[in-house]
């Protein structure tokens, strides 16, 4: 193995237990009952939460150090990346039963979703590349060669437009999803990780692990500030108003709640151990962290900013992606 490559795993398995998607975005729609997906990659698994009631109500079998999450409301499926295992775990999301699985060529660790779910966009860490799944032909894929270790990934509501964290290359990718090329990339903080998108496809969030802040970008003008926030944040979130972004910091055992605009921090909420992924069920009103060292689900009330309860998962459970469905 070369010392590059060796490099790169020991940065994942870093990123994997330390500082670790995907920052991760997730926009939901008014619906009846909503569901979390949290991956728990130390058991090979993910904890189905309903969160009208906070609890977990089923766990599912997946492939081998499940990360990342994809949810289709229309396709009724949830994605699931398994790192280890070099596949897609496709998960019926109204019987919830494992209903296929796709392999891939490669080490998937960000995944995402077209808006109108007609192609899966997965990162391929060691091979510096993404794919793009066919939904409905999951043996047809394209291939992208993009930046040095490839993370979170985010596409835009008018699907014309994918976005990538390359975490060793500092910069995030602007892909034409039409045409699968790269189109420009931007500049950020030091190891971007985790992206989120606001609900307007206006804003675009980078999260830099080693910064320890944001990139906050007009998708625009792609003119962007810098916002400080707490230590080795890894995922972030915008409320619906896209005016608060919420982010977890995963050596600080916390969530900085800030103000888009200003820059400013408005609070800061303590968590469990390691929180990773994050994500707004904009209905209830609560964001859910997926707690890495605490195996367990932190609830928020985004209406005070206070932490509402936990809930025990999995081993290891990490959530990087959009993990919050309706059904």
């Amino acid at each position: 193995m070369s010392s590059h490559r060796i490099k790169k795993t020991l940065a994942l398995l870093f990123s994997l237990a330390c500082i670790t998607l995907t920052a991760c975005v997730s926009n939901t729609e008014s619906g009846q009952n909503h569901y979390a997906y949290i991956s728990n990659q130390g058991e090979h698994s993910v904890s189905i939460i309903d969160t009208n009631v906070n609890q977990v109500i089923a766990t599912i079998q997946t492939g081998k150090a499940p990360v990342g999450v994809a949810i289709s409301n229309s396709l009724q499926r949830a994605y699931i990346s398994n790192v280890e295992s070099q596949d897609i775990t496709v998960i019926n999301t109204k019987n919830k039963q494992v209903i296929d699985t796709i392999k891939v060529q490669g080490s998937p660790v960000g995944i995402s979703l077209s808006p109108n779910s007609k192609q899966l966009f997965v990162a391929d860490w060691f091979e510096n590349r993404v794919l793009a799944i066919n939904t409905q032909k999951t043996d047809t894929i394209r291939v992208l060669q993009v930046g040095d270790a490839p993370a979170g990934l985010v596409v835009s509501p008018d699907n014309q437009r994918l976005y990538i964290a390359n975490r060793d290359s500092n910069d995030v990718a602007v892909v034409d999803v039409a045409s699968f090329t790269i189109k420009s990339r931007i500049p950020v903080g030091k190891h971007p990780f985790g992206l989120a998108l606001s609900r307007s496809g206006k804003l675009l969030a980078s999260v830099n692990v080693q910064d320890d802040t944001v990139s906050v970008i007009d998708t625009q003008t792609l003119l962007q500030k810098t916002i400080k926030v707490g230590y080795h944040p890894y995922c972030a979130v915008f409320d619906m108003d896209e005016k608060l972004l919420y982010v977890t910091n995963t050596q600080d055992d916390s969530v900085s709640v800030v103000n888009v605009q200003t820059g400013a921090s408005i609070s800061t909420i303590n968590v469990g151990s390691t929180p990773e992924g994050i994500a707004i069920d904009h209905k209830n009103q609560r964001a859910y962290v997926a707690n890495w060292g605490s195996n367990n689900v932190s609830v928020i009330d985004t209406k005070t900013n206070t932490l509402l309860t936990s809930i025990k998962t999995g081993d290891k459970s990490r959530a990087f992606g959009q993990f919050i469905a309706l059904d």
